[in-house]
């Protein structure tokens, strides 16, 4: 199979529209790309029409001529940013020029114009990639934003009655001082009951994120918004039949090769388990070498897998490149780690991501991932032991919602002031997530579980870390297994069948062959890090401060006295309550950053 390669530029897109304006508001844009300059070191450009102002950083991959950012039509009128690339572009092109469309440079992005151009009702539905654009037709005074059906790039938007902001970031969005900062409790209590919020919720109550597989229309007619298009994923019935261990090999093999950054030396994420063995073990075969990167834990607890990443390294011929978390640089990478995400994320990996981003970048633009496999072949423990609950005729649903979070109702009772405690119901939290609905439907308990990872965990918990923390050092990360011909692969597989034996085993059939058998052998084990220890050690005196200081308390709906306590606790043993400490504390570190963030970048504008 010949590799294409892509052209690509991938980058951070932020807009103003001022509705009921004669000009655009420029000086904001300037300012809310100025925010994320790390997510498009090589470049940035603004167009301004009317009312509206769109602009991009750019990341270029391979530098295109003409392919600079914004991308406009002046005939029509119509200006185009985009964050991300468009896997099939080439057909599309094709396909476009046969209808009589005329490019004008080799870019991804102009497809995504020119396809508007040709069906403005429809244009997304033939979008193959992971991509967030937002389009500012002059004509119409009309802005339509959309993101990938996966939610692999962000978007976030602020909407009134006045004034339209958005943004890849949500550090970026609140540099605009009509941003309101009050903090979303629902959201909030979502993080402290699964450790992430709805698809379109955010942390601040007047932001909101567009929702994967949508295209959204804003106007003066409607501030608010339009949903012109949802492309919402397709599950099968759970009578469906099992496709075969050769088809997930021809589609992975296809997703690789596609996905694969036009690098001199292609490289990967490689943490040790099955999900990035097999990505890096079939790029490693169908291009002759890669580059590897991981990442260890000087405790050396049994969370450090690098041990097998090495083996797997050697196995495949990649040259292997690892880096330490370590007692001297835990602190700083904490908060870097927490300046860099626009939402609390819950689990301390967030570190490691940050750390092996780092690494990767400076030799490199882009590596692949094996995120997205656990979700679509349901490989985590808590999704068999729900499912396996539900054929014995017990409670499931609750199991699988308590086996998402993350503290004892104890702590939770001690620390959480009455409003939010409602709010952290698992009835009330399940009905935000459309999860009770879906679970009263009759719908197999297997595919509820899977439609709730894939189009909620997956967008909201693990690919938001993936994103932020890699572009906060200008590094694409793409995602093999998340690709439509894939997905559309694993989701015509019925979830009850993958329930069937050990997690994940067509993928182990996969992997037969391409990585040590030791690996594929190997049982499930999540990507981990030693939270207890960094606690206990390098983040003792700053978990205090954390706790004591109490800095956002009343606005994340937790009380001062338990915090207190919670304090006086980990100062007698800090080993104790590690899942409780941590998940404050990151929440308290966030909304600090996030508070002096805001407060640093506005007084510097009103001054």
């Amino acid at each position: 199979m010949r590799r294409q390669v892509l052209r690509l530029t991938v980058c951070g897109i932020a807009g103003v529209v001022r509705w009921g304006q004669d000009t655009s508001d420029n000086r904001t844009v300037e300012r809310l790309l100025s925010a994320f300059e790390h997510r498009g070191p090589d470049g940035r450009g603004i167009i301004s029409r009317g009312p509206g102002a769109i602009g991009a950083v750019r990341l270029s991959l391979v530098d295109v001529a003409g392919s600079d950012q914004p991308i406009s039509c002046r005939i029509s009128d119509v200006h185009l940013v985009f964050n991300g690339e468009i896997y099939n572009h080439a057909q599309l092109r094709r396909d476009l020029e046969s209808s009589g469309h005329r490019f004008l440079t080799d870019g991804d992005g102009e497809v995504i114009l020119a396809s508007y151009l040709h069906d403005a009702g429809h244009f997304t539905e033939q979008l193959d990639g992971m991509f967030a654009f937002a389009i500012w037709d002059a004509r119409r005074e009309t802005l339509i934003v959309g993101r990938d059906r996966m939610g692999i790039k962000p978007l976030y938007v602020y909407a009134s009655q006045e004034r339209l902001v958005f943004s890849s970031e949500l550090r970026s969005l609140v540099t605009d001082h009509h941003v309101p900062v009050d903090v979303n409790r629902d959201a909030v209590a979502d993080y402290f009951t699964v450790r992430f919020s709805p698809p379109t919720y955010s942390p601040l109550t007047h932001v909101r994120k567009i929702q994967p597989g949508t295209t959204v229309a804003f106007n003066r007619r409607h501030p608010s918004g339009l949903v012109q298009a949802s492309h919402e994923l397709e599950f099968p019935a759970s009578s469906g039949g099992k496709e075969s261990r050769e088809s997930l090999d021809r589609e992975l093999r296809e997703s690789v090769l596609t996905t694969l950054a036009p690098d001199a030396l292609p490289a990967a994420f490689l943490s040790g388990g099955l999900d990035s063995a097999t990505v890096s073990a079939l790029a490693a075969q169908q291009t002759g070498r890669i580059a590897a990167f991981s990442v260890g834990y000087a405790e050396n607890t049994w969370q450090d897998e690098t041990r097998y990443a090495i083996e797997i390294a050697r196995h495949i011929g990649a040259r292997h490149d690892i880096t330490h978390l370590t007692e001297s640089n835990v602190p700083e990478t904490f908060l870097a780690t927490l300046q860099s995400l626009d939402e609390p994320i819950y689990t301390p990996v967030c570190l490691s991501t940050y750390a092996v981003s780092e690494l990767a970048a400076r030799d490199h633009k882009a590596v692949l991932a094996g995120d997205g496999s656990d979700e679509l072949l349901l490989g985590y423990a808590h999704m068999h032991e729900a499912h396996q609950a539900s054929l014995r005729g017990e409670p499931w649903r609750d199991e699988y919602w308590n086996a998402l979070g993350w503290w004892t109702d104890d702590d939770r009772r001690r620390v959480l002031d009455d409003d939010m405690l409602k709010r952290c119901a698992p009835d009330i939290s399940q009905e935000r997530f459309g999860f009770t609905k879906l679970a009263a439907s009759g719908v197999d308990a297997a595919e509820a579980i899977r439609w709730f990872e894939v189009t909620a965990k997956l967008p909201e918990y693990h690919l938001p870390r993936v994103d932020r923390l890699s572009m906060a050092h200008g590094l694409e990360v793409r995602v093999p297994f998340l690709r439509n011909n894939v997905v559309d692969w694993a989701l015509a597989q019925p979830a009850r069948a993958l329930m069937t034996g050990r997690p994940k085993e067509v993928l182990r059939s996969v992997a037969r062959g391409l990585v040590p058998r030791s690996i594929v052998d190997r049982p499930k084990q999540k990507f981990s890090a030693p939270a207890r220890a960094w606690l206990a050690g390098p983040l003792r005196d700053m978990t205090l401060d954390l706790l004591r200081d109490g800095v956002g308390a009343e606005e994340l709906g937790l009380e001062t006295t338990g915090l207190a306590l919670l304090a006086n606790d980990f100062h007698r043993d800090p080993a104790a309550n590690t899942r409780s400490v941590w998940g404050i504390v990151v929440l308290l570190a966030w909304y600090r950053s996030l508070r002096d963030h805001t407060l640093q970048v506005r007084s510097a504008d009103a001054s």
